[in-house]
């Protein structure tokens, strides 16, 4: 039986918790890029690493100021940079985060935040319709922040509003965020699942959950310079392997704002890596021979993959040459 090799693990530097990860991050990269993402009218926006950890200071203070950093504050929208400032706020509060899956129904929706026990949910715009027809469903809801709110209105707080309030409690003192601490090993994050049967069910996460996650993932496989974070962040598999392992090795998140802008954002961003679940890949992968077929040149293609696996058979990698208008 032919003995397998063993290959060194990679170096990684090691933390605690999520706090300490960001502030690894901020003095070892601080002035690089930790997010690109496009605005409404399309222009690239980006953040440094200095910028994104004074966003969740802010916010941070913000719902401790208003006691509600200790609260299960759930989240739901489409994949932004404002989410991922709640998330690692949230992280970093000493309550407990739970994420919403934005494709389900109204019934389902409403189930999760109750199921949870949230009293704050952040939320996209579209869902504020929702919320307000079934408010006598969402009792034990005391605010709802809206990452797309103008101005405050009652029980809806404006996402950016909250962030200005916070970023001058800040500035004169940010140690009651700051200081919060965690039991590693207690309840942060909530995130549920959907169920083969009946409603979705919660799995419960613990920090030190996260924190492994990260630390010794990223012992056995890398990452490199820039991303492009496509798959939804109620996702462990991104919010975790997308976001945090990211952040840790001080990458660039380049956030994809629709699907169906994937390969538009590709061409635009050019990452060096991407998160993806089969059925992504499989999409590609029929697109691929779709165009092929449309242009009559299938054939061609499936020749120049029999010559192209016999060339690596000799120590010869001609792809990036050979298939250079489907790499491009």
């Amino acid at each position: 039986m032919k003995k397998q090799k063993n290959y060194p693990l990679y170096d990684v530097t090691p933390f605690s918790d999520i706090k300490e990860m960001l502030d690894i991050a901020v003095r070892e990269a601080g002035d690089a890029i930790a997010f690109k993402f496009k605005s409404e009218d399309n222009t690239v926006i980006a953040k440094t690493y200095k910028e994104f950890y004074a966003d969740v200071t802010a916010l941070g203070c913000a719902l401790t100021s208003l006691g509600l950093s200790g609260l299960h504050v759930a989240c739901i929208g489409e994949n932004s940079y404002n989410w991922v400032v709640a998330y690692l706020a949230m992280l970093g509060c000493s309550g407990v985060f739970v994420p919403v899956d934005k494709e389900l129904p109204p019934d389902d929706i409403i189930n999760i935040i109750n199921n949870s026990d949230s009293e704050v949910i952040f939320y996209s715009g579209q869902y504020e319709k929702t919320f307000d027809e079934n408010k006598d469903r969402l009792s034990g809801i005391h605010n709802f922040i809206g990452f797309d709110r103008a101005a405050d209105d009652g029980q809806y707080l404006s996402f950016d509003t909250l962030l200005n309030q916070g970023r001058m409690l800040a500035s004169a003192d940010p140690s009651p965020f700051l200081n919060q601490k965690n039991d590693p090993h207690e309840l942060k994050m909530l995130v549920y699942t959907s169920g083969t049967t009946g409603m979705a069910k919660g799995v419960m996460l613990s920090e030190h959950n996260l924190v492994s996650c990260v630390y010794y993932g990223l012992q056995i496989s890398t990452v490199f310079d820039t991303c492009l974070s496509v798959l939804p962040y109620h996702h462990t598999y991104e919010s975790v392997c997308g976001l945090l392992v990211s952040l840790h090795m001080h990458t660039t998140i380049c956030i994809n704002d629709k699907i169906r802008n994937v390969a538009k954002n590709l061409q635009l961003f050019k990452p060096a890596y991407i998160y993806l679940v089969p059925a992504f890949a499989e999409a590609f992968y029929k697109k691929i021979w779709q165009s092929a077929e449309d242009g009559k040149k299938d054939k061609a293609l499936k020749l120049l993959i029999k010559i192209s696996n016999a060339l690596r058979t000799v120590g010869i990698d001609r792809r990036r040459k050979l298939f250079g208008t489907i790499h491009e």
